[in-house]
């Protein structure tokens, strides 16, 4: 009897752990307070070794600046919004392997949901006018190259503490200390970076950039969450959810199903010009489906509140003739996944055995079949960036006769029984294509495989989940991937080409001479130079152009409230929603 009763015990206390795991968010390092952290006590000598970007605390703040205040634009959404309510979205994706805000690898698209609503930037740009809107930061200076940043009084973590300057340079130490790949960016962009007291920052820039692209490097970390942060960082924090300066906090989680966030009950940023009347649900649910597919069959039996798509079949199908439902497209410019098939220069060295890969795919007939002609081919790696963006960057064009031709040259002379090529020695002309499996990417895999085999290649689908897809791209054992990650705010090519790039972001595994000196060029004139970067991924064919996803299609029930906002590339993801109660 006592040991059924043991076992019982057991089972319960495993139960109640199990719950624990899987309902309530990680725990964080520091509790609710509203006193500043303490700095680690050796701070301003761990800032003093970071090479590349110039940290340095509690420098003297120069007389007679300019300041700008950024405060007094209209705001951007509906005066009719009304706050509370719950909504239940969907996201597209795995769920995330880890909630890191630096130092985790390329990251998720999910991730770009959570920062928009966990965390704000220190000035924003107002969508309509261009004009410089507050943030964590309500005014600003410059003189020179070097811009400073007046913080809000009243910013605050979601764990209460004030937010300060030094936090910025502490986060710039932390990715310096570990070699995190968003320090490459940050120091492509800013040679110095100096707190002058708790209310100041000021930066100093390698060239002109983009006053909103340059704060959207520079991120705040929280003393206390991060007081244990060190070589064992991904082990120690991959699970838990730092502090955010955002009108959201990450309230509860069920691992692999749903993520929910809580919104923070009077927000030190509720009258930001910019997210006034934004951010309005009480409660916001982010649902992990597992198809596109079970996504719609969850919208339109009323267990999801929208749904957004790039996905104009599936739109045709299920939102045509449907009365329940109100819907409206977005299209707008903005820097673009680079979507397509990368080679893997390590495991694939011959580029004459590339270049004929590039040619026998056919991306062009995959786009104009699955996605109705709807399908904008990519023209450049590097889009969206204003004049910035290449113009001119050719482009391998799917053509059976000359892919042989590059297969020949590369020793695959003779042809097999069923077609594909061969070496004299017998070796086949077989490539493994990895790829996550989803419903678009998976029809599309099977169409450039069977245009490949007309050309004499066998192109070897490799469907795995995302997890077994980062891993393989860690070690580099890939030969071609359908790949993409979100594209930086402002032009970083090294983080793609770079010889030490980190995997994730670079599964080119590129070791070229041309294009490092090209890299190095792009510190001083990007506009002459990332176009040249482009025609040399063309030259060493790395990388298959896919396509832009540009334009979104939205469906949502009535109870969902959306204004049309024609400057609003993504309406979810801006927050102008509301939910409509009844009276």
């Amino acid at each position: 009897m006592k040991r059924i009763i043991a076992i019982a015990v057991c089972l319960v206390a495993a139960a109640a752990w199990w719950a624990v795991s899987t309902t309530a968010p990680p725990p964080a390092s520091s509790s609710n307070c509203t006193e500043p952290a303490a700095y680690p006590a050796d701070f301003r000598m761990r800032l003093s070794k970071v090479r590349r970007v110039h940290l340095q605390s509690g420098a003297p703040l120069p007389d007679s600046l300019q300041w700008q205040r950024a405060d007094v634009h209209a705001p951007i959404s509906s005066p009719e919004a009304k706050k509370g309510g719950r909504v239940r979205l969907s996201n597209a994706g795995p769920f995330p392997a880890h909630f890191l805000r630096f130092g985790g690898g390329a990251p998720q698209f999910f991730h770009q949901n959570l920062q928009a609503a966990t965390e704000i930037p220190l000035l924003t740009k107002h969508p309509a006018t261009g004009e410089i809107s507050a943030g964590v930061a309500v005014a600003w200076a410059r003189t020179g190259s070097t811009i400073y940043f007046r913080l809000h009084p009243k910013a605050r973590y979601n764990n209460e503490r004030p937010v300060r300057a030094n936090d910025y340079l502490l986060s710039a130490m932390l990715q310096a200390e570990q070699h995190c790949t968003e320090f490459d960016e940050l120091a492509a962009a800013i040679t110095e970076m100096r707190s002058h007291g708790d209310s100041v920052l000021s930066v100093t820039l390698r060239e002109n950039c983009d006053l909103p692209a340059v704060c959207a490097l520079l991120h705040a970390a929280e003393p206390a969450f991060y007081s244990e942060f060190d070589s064992r960082f991904r082990e120690r924090y991959t699970q838990r959810i730092p502090p955010g300066t955002g009108p959201y906090r990450v309230d509860k989680l069920e691992r692999g199903r749903m993520i929910e966030l809580q919104r923070v009950q009077n927000w030190w940023g509720e009258a930001l010009p910019l997210y006034r009347h934004r951010f309005n649900a009480d409660t916001l649910e982010y649902h992990f489906l597992t198809s596109e597919a079970q996504v719609w069959e969850f919208l339109l039996k009323g267990k999801l509140d929208a749904l957004q798509t790039r996905n104009i079949t599936a739109w045709q199908e299920r939102v045509t003739n449907n009365d329940e439902l109100l819907t409206q497209v977005y299209d707008a410019e903005y820097p673009l996944p680079p979507y397509g098939i990368a080679c893997n220069t390590r495991t694939l060295p011959d580029i004459h055995l590339r270049r004929g890969l590039m040619q026998a795919m056919d991306m062009d007939g995959a786009l104009a079949i699955m996605m109705r002609g709807e399908g904008q081919r990519l023209t450049t790696f590097s889009s969206g960036y204003g004049k910035l963006t290449p113009t001119i960057t050719p482009q391998y064009k799917y053509d059976a006769i000359a892919a042989r031709a590059c297969f020949a040259k590369a020793g695959f002379t003779d042809c097999g029984s069923d077609g594909i090529l061969r070496m004299p020695d017998g070796t086949r002309l077989s490539v493994k294509l990895l790829y996550t499996p989803h419903e678009k990417i998976s029809n599309m895999v099977n169409f450039l495989v069977q245009s490949a085999a007309v050309c004499g290649a066998e192109i070897v689908p490799e469907p795995v989940p995302w997890q077994s897809c980062q891993r393989q791209l860690q070690e580099r054992s890939h030969q071609l991937v359908f790949w993409a990650v979100p594209a930086p705010q402002q032009p970083a090519p090294k983080i793609f080409f770079g010889a030490d790039a980190a995997p994730e972001y670079s599964p080119f595994g590129l070791q070229d001479e041309r294009m490092a000196n090209l890299l190095e060029q792009m510190q001083t004139a990007p506009e002459h130079t990332l176009e040249q970067i482009d025609r040399r991924v063309y030259e060493l064919a790395i990388w298959l152009p896919g396509w832009k996803e540009n334009r979104v299609y939205l469906a949502h029930h009535k109870r969902l409230c959306i204004p049309p906002s024609p400057w609003c590339f993504d309406a979810l993801d801006a927050h102008l929603f509301w939910v409509e109660t009844k009276p």
